[in-house]
């Protein structure tokens, strides 16, 4: 039971630390994020998106989902990473789609 609880605590540390790297080395005002054994989603808040277009946020996209791979390899290890990018009133803008290796294979617009 203790190692369960444990389990629980280092997962839950570890989301806390991606989330608070993320804002400090992206400067998103916002970044949540969910996690299992197969997927992560991360959504990335309050950036202008008035003025980036939808290529310039896939870009982005490649960019985050560069450096978390490299900096956490539990991350690197899901099967389908997603990038959820929202305004700053917290309406979505698009969703990038990430599988294991990296490539980019679904793009949602909302």
């Amino acid at each position: 039971m203790i190692i369960s609880i444990f389990s629980c605590n280092n997962e839950f540390g570890n989301s806390f630390k991606i989330m608070n790297d993320l804002r400090k080395e992206f400067n998103f005002n916002s970044v949540e994020m969910s996690w299992d054994n197969v997927s992560a989603e991360f959504t990335l808040q309050d950036i202008d998106h008035g003025f980036i277009t939808k290529d310039s946020l896939k870009l982005y996209a490649l960019i985050v989902d560069k450096y978390v791979t490299t900096k956490y390899p539990r991350i690197d290890s899901l099967e389908v990473r997603k990038y959820l990018f929202s305004g700053g009133g917290g309406f979505e803008v698009i969703e990038f789609e990430f599988n294991k290796n990296g490539k980019l294979v679904n793009t949602l617009e909302y």
